[in-house]
C-alpha cells in the first residue's frame, strides 16, 4: 500500500495535485490491462483497489493488490512406519494356471487330463463266440448213447439269449465316454447234421464315466439275426430269435499314468434274451425240447493297458465267466413231460492285443490316424459240462472241457476328432471240438464323447 501526503494542503490548481492526478490515472490505465490479462491465467487473480482519491477525505491514496487464486494442493507427505514395524511381504505376481493337454480322441476329466498318449490307444477287438453254450443236442437211436459232436443226429446248439459277445469285445482298461455299434458275422457257427448256418449279431452300446473319469458303467444290447435249421432225414429243427442278453459292465481304474493303466471290472450278463426250442420228429412221434434262458452270468475281469511310446500300444484282459444258476430244460414227448436243468460251463479268457500307429496327423480335417492290431485269444472251460439223458435225446457236451485259440487282425481309422471306424478278421487256430466257427468278421463304429 502507498500512502501520500498527510500533512499539506493542496489547492485545486496546485501543480503537485495535478501531478498526483496524472500519476493516478496513469497507474490505473496500466493496472487495468494487467488485471484483465491476469484473469485469463489459470490459478491467478489480480485485484487493484483505490482506497481514496479525495483530498478532503484525509488526502489518502493507495492501491491494494490481493491474490485471490485457489492455491494448488500440496502432495500428501507419506506416513513414516514405526521403527519396530515388520516389513510387509512382497505380493507375488499373478500366475497363469497350466493348461491341460488336449486329447482329440477321448474325454479326459479329472486326473486323466495328462493321459494323452494312453487315452489315444485303440480298444481291443476281441474274438467273441457264435455258439458257446457248452451243449449239444444228440438223438439217441436204438437205445445207444451217442455223445459225439460229429455223430449223425447231433446239433450244435446256439446259446440261449443269443451269441455270447461280451468277452472284452471293443474294450480297454481306461474308462471312456462313448457310444458304439458293433457287427459280427460268424461263418458256420451252427450245425445240423451236414448243414451249417451262419450267425449275424448286431450290438448297440454306451459307456459313461463318473467320479472324475475313474469309473464307468456300460450297457450292451445284442440283437441276433434269426436262423432256422431243419433236416428232413431226421426230422430235427431249431429256430433262433433276435433278442439277446443285456450286459451291464462296471469298471474302475486302479492306477494310471501317461504310459499304462490297470482297472478292475464286473460284467453282468442278464437273461433278457429268447429261449431255444428244438423239435424232433421220428417214427415214435413228435417231441419238443425247450432250453430256457434262465441263467445270470457274472464276469469279473482285470484289464491292463500300456502305451510305452507315441506309436506302440498294448491291451490285456484276464476274465472269468461263471453262471449263477442253471437253465431249465422242458422236454415234452406226446403226453409225457420231463423238466430238468443244464448248467453252462465256467470259462476263463486270456487275451493280448498289440498295436502300432501306422499314421497319425491330429491337424487333419478327415483322416487323423490309422492303426494296425494283432491279437491272440485263449478260452478254456474250467469244469465239465452237464450231461442230461432223456428218453430219445441227450443234452450235454461230449468232449467235456475245451481249449480254444483264435487269432485276430484288425485296423482302426480315426475320422476327425472323435470317430473311430474299425474292422477285424478272426481265424480259429484249432480244429473241432476246440473250434466254434470257421471264421469271424467284425465291424465297429465308435463315437468318443
Amino acid at each position: 500500500m502507498l500512502w501520500l501526503g498527510r500533512g499539506a494542503e493542496l489547492s485545486e490548481e496546485s501543480p503537485l495535485r495535478l501531478k498526483l492526478h496524472l500519476c493516478l490515472l496513469t497507474a490505473g490505465a496500466l493496472c487495468l490491462p494487467a488485471s484483465l490479462f491476469a484473469w485469463q491465467l489459470p490459478g491467478v487473480r489480480l485485484v487493484g483497489e483505490i482506497e481514496s482519491l479525495d483530498g478532503e477525505a484525509g488526502n489518502e491514496f493507495g492501491f491494494v493488490f490481493q491474490d485471490k487464486s485457489t492455491p494448488s494442493p500440496k502432495p500428501p507427505t507419506p506416513a513414516k512406519p514405526p521403527a519396530n514395524a515388520t516389513p510387509r511381504p512382497a505380493v507375488p505376481p499373478a500366475t497363469v494356471p497350466p493348461q491341460p493337454q488336449i486329447n482329440p480322441f477321448a474325454n479326459q476329466p479329472g486326473n486323466q487330463r495328462s493321459l494323452t498318449r494312453l487315452s489315444r490307444a485303440p480298444d481291443m477287438f476281441g474274438d467273441s463266440f457264435g455258439s458257446l453254450s457248452g451243449i449239444t443236442f444228440t438223438t439217441v437211436t436204438d437205445g445207444g448213447d451217442v455223445t459225439s459232436r460229429s455223430a449223425p443226429g447231433a446239433i450244435r446248439l446256439p446259446k440261449t439269449g443269443g451269441a455270447r459277445v461280451f468277452k472284452n469285445e471293443q474294450s480297454r482298461a481306461l474308462p471312456t465316454d462313448r457310444v458304439f455299434g458293433l457287427y459280427h458275422h460268424f461263418e458256420n457257427a451252427l450245425q445240423l447234421e451236414n448243414a451249417d448256418a451262419n450267425v449275424d449279431v448286431y450290438t448297440l452300446g454306451v459307456e459313461k464315466t463318473f467320479l472324475e473319469g475313474n469309473t464307468s458303467i456300460e450297457l450292451r444290447m445284442p440283437l441276433n439275426n434269426p436262423v432256422g435249421l431243419s433236416s428232413g432225414a431226421t426230422g430235427q429243427s431249431f429256430q433262433t430269435h433276435a433278442a439277446g442278453d443285456l450286459i451291464v459292465t462296471f469298471k474302475a481304474l486302479l492306477y494310471s499314468d501317461d504310459s499304462q493303466g490297470v482297472s478292475l471290472g464286473l460284467a453282468v450278463n442278464t437273461p433278457t434274451g429268447s429261449d431255444l426250442t428244438v423239435h424232433n420228429r421220428d417214427d415214435n412221434g413228435d417231441s419238443t425240447f425247450t432250453l430256457k434262458n434262465d441263467a445270470t452270468h457274472l464276469i469279473p475281469f482285470i484289464a491292463y493297458q500300456a502305451a510305452p511310446n507315441d506309436d506302440l500300444f498294448f491291451n490285456g484282459f484276464l476274465q472269468f465267466d461263471t453262471p449263477t444258476n442253471a437253465n431249465t430244460v422242458d422236454a415234452r414227448f406226446g403226453s409225457n413231460r420231463t423238466v430238468t436243468s443244464v448248467r453252462d460251463q465256467t470259462l476263463m479268457y486270456v487275451d493280448a492285443s498289440f498295436g502300432y500307429w501306422l499314421f497319425r496327423d491330429e491337424e487333419s480335417e478327415f483322416l487323423t490316424g490309422l492303426a494296425g492290431l494283432l491279437e491272440l485269444h485263449y478260452t478254456t472251460a474250467l469244469n465239465r459240462a452237464d450231461n442230461v439223458d432223456l428218453d430219445f435225446v441227450h443234452f450235454g457236451e461230449g468232449s467235456g472241457r475245451f481249449n480254444v485259440f483264435n487269432l485276430t487282425t484288425g485296423v482302426q481309422a480315426n475320422i476327425g476328432r472323435s470317430t473311430m471306424v474299425r474292422a477285424a478278421f478272426v481265424a480259429p487256430l484249432r480244429n473241432d471240438p476246440n473250434r466254434f466257427f470257421d471264421s469271424e468278421v467284425s465291424l465297429a463304429i465308435v463315437f468318443r464323447l
